[in-house]
């Protein structure tokens, strides 16, 4: 084997590189490497900066995603008002979603920094949870307070028995006390609550006394009520003052109809209105027919009969005949079930107003012959309700067409017998009376009415509808219109006073009065039909209250001249009867 060299070493060892030693000293910062060291350092800082920049950016824009999260959750439990369960379902379901995206974040300084957002936020987000829990709470709690309030209150006005009224009333009071310290509401708003039950209380109770017209003792009870709203007794008290004014006047008017007098004539009821006079009468006349267990005809029949007496009509008929004709002219029919309620109770209406002889006075002219298309077909044809009011609605939609022109000799003869008929009642307004003849025999022609039917139907109707006062043939309907001169008897002398005093030198028997619609009254001449003017050169054109002042006028003058015909035929018994005993003692002296 070679023998490996070695060498011992001669020098003494030490810590000096081995190298030629100079004499030469540098300063580091004196080179020109030396002064890129600051440049160096900067770039490192910045790049450390702008890595954090981004990595914060990254956070936040993760700290709002997952936000949007937890507002959701929080937008979740919003009605929740167990603060309990609201905190831990958030709790849980934020914690597991947070958790599964902090894991999806490879970068853990990213991940620090969004930990450290999160749980900055946690608290904030939990106060949330907990203040819209508490809202919930109250929000529930309140809505059931005054759901409970509410029913026991309404169980109360419906309580007959005063130990369940009491019952009912007290379970208010324990209600409000159990709310009232459930939210600490303190004294002052349980006061305030227990007076507001006191005095709904004595108001109910006060309503159940006006309902059955006890107008006093409703007064009693709010004025002998303990702890309630002073104020609101007063205004109640106030208010049934006036109730009962309004209650004592309308009662009044509904009594002068019951006993065959007209309350609308003349001076208004004070405290009432006349359609509170119609409609409590109204009222009153079908709470009858009720208690009678009567049928719908007979109902009809009680009710209208009432207001015939004094020459008005049931406005709830009246009423439900109008709403029918809306509802039949503006409703398509293709099957029974298509026929408005409202219209197959017009109808009846309708039919018993037509055996009476009153369907004029319910109706207009457009609805009086709508609802006798409906009767004759029902009648003379045969056919049923539906049958019947979609014929009439056909023939109202295609009126000309349907009006049969093969008619005309049927038509011809008989408006020849009208004017025949009403030459014999010396009605001056032969005109008119034809015209609507015509338009009902053109109705029943378009029906399918055999024309000789239909010419006796005619003269029949002209008899039910037209009434003669003073040679002029008055529509049945404008009875009521006449009101204010007390009825159409009143027509021809209200008419010779108005000639005699607004005129000069003229004949009444040549004028007649009539209403024209819209609330206007007018004399007209029945030589030309003209307009006619008074002494004055104003045309002799009146509305009601104008009527009314004037025939004041004439029953005024008309006792005071019944006065003087009375006090002149007395003063002339009395020069008799003097004249008399001046004779009687003569014949004695000549007897002597």
């Amino acid at each position: 084997m070679p023998k490996i060299p070695t060498f011992t070493a001669r020098a003494t060892p030490t810590t000096e590189v081995a190298s030629i030693k100079t004499g030469l000293k540098l300063s580091p910062t004196a080179t020109p490497a030396a002064s890129l060291l600051p440049a160096a350092k900067a770039i490192d800082e910045y790049y450390i900066k702008q890595r954090d920049n981004n990595e914060k950016l990254e956070a936040k824009k993760k700290f709002y995603e997952m936000k949007i999260e937890s507002d959701k959750i929080i937008k979740q439990e919003e009605n929740n008002p167990d603060e309990f369960s609201s905190v831990n379902t958030y709790n849980q379901q934020f914690g597991q979603y947070s958790k599964q995206e902090l894991s999806q974040i490879k970068n853990k300084r990213v991940k620090q920094k969004l930990q450290l957002l999160l749980d900055s936020d946690q608290a904030e987000s939990v106060y949330k949870v907990k203040s819209n829990s508490f809202k919930a709470f109250e929000a529930q709690n309140l809505s059931m307070y005054n759901t409970e309030q509410n029913t026991l209150a309404s169980e109360y006005s419906l309580a007959d028995n005063p130990e369940i009224k009491k019952i009912k009333k007290q379970s208010r009071i324990e209600s409000a006390t159990e709310f009232a310290n459930m939210h600490e509401m303190g004294k002052p708003w349980l006061d305030k609550q227990i007076q507001t039950i006191n005095t709904d209380s004595a108001i109910f109770d006060a309503d159940v006394a006006i309902a059955n017209g006890n107008y006093n003792k409703a007064k009693e009870i709010l004025l002998t009520a303990k702890n309630v709203d002073a104020e609101e007794m007063q205004k109640r008290i106030i208010t049934i003052e006036k109730q009962k004014i309004e209650y004592d006047a309308t009662g009044f008017g509904v009594q002068q109809i019951l006993e065959g007098k007209n309350p609308l004539i003349g001076e208004p009821i004070k405290g009432t209105t006349d359609q509170k006079v119609l409609n409590a009468t109204d009222n009153y006349l079908f709470g009858v027919a009720e208690k009678n267990k009567l049928n719908e005809e007979q109902t009809f029949a009680v009710v209208d009969d009432a207001f015939a007496k004094v020459g008005l009509v049931s406005p709830r008929y009246q009423e439900t005949i109008e709403a029918g004709f809306t509802a039949g002219s503006a409703t398509t029919f293709d099957s029974p079930a298509d026929i408005p309620e409202v219209l197959i109770q017009a109808v009846k209406a309708a039919e018993t107003a037509d055996q009476l002889g009153r369907l004029n006075l319910y109706t207009t002219d457009e609805q009086e012959i709508f609802f006798q298309n409906i009767i004759v077909s029902k009648q003379i044809l045969g056919l049923n309700d539906f049958d019947a009011i979609k014929n009439a609605k056909n023939i109202q939609m295609n009126y000309d067409k349907a009006v049969f022109t093969g008619a005309s000799k049927a038509r011809n003869r008989t408006l020849t017998l009208v004017e025949t008929d009403f030459k014999k009642t010396k009605a001056t307004n032969i005109g008119e009376v034809k015209g609507y003849a015509n338009k009902l025999f053109d109705m029943y022609v378009a029906s399918n009415i055999d024309p000789k039917i239909a010419q006796k139907r005619v003269i029949s109707d002209l008899d039910k509808n037209l009434q003669i006062i003073d040679g002029y043939a008055y529509m049945k309907r404008n009875i009521d219109s006449f009101k204010s001169i007390g009825g159409l008897d009143q027509v021809k002398p209200m008419k010779e006073y108005i000639i005699k005093n607004k005129m000069t030198d003229e004949d009444p028997d040549d004028f007649y009065l009539r209403y024209n619609d819209g609330g206007i009254f007018e004399m007209r001449s029945r030589l030309d039909e003209s307009t006619v003017y008074d002494k004055d050169n104003n045309p002799m054109i009146y509305y009601a209250k104008d009527l009314f002042v004037l025939n004041q006028e004439r029953q005024t003058k008309g006792l005071k001249e019944e006065k003087e015909r009375v006090q002149r035929l007395q003063d002339i018994k009395q020069q008799n009867k003097e004249q008399n005993a001046v004779d009687s003692d003569l014949l004695d002296i000549e007897g002597s």
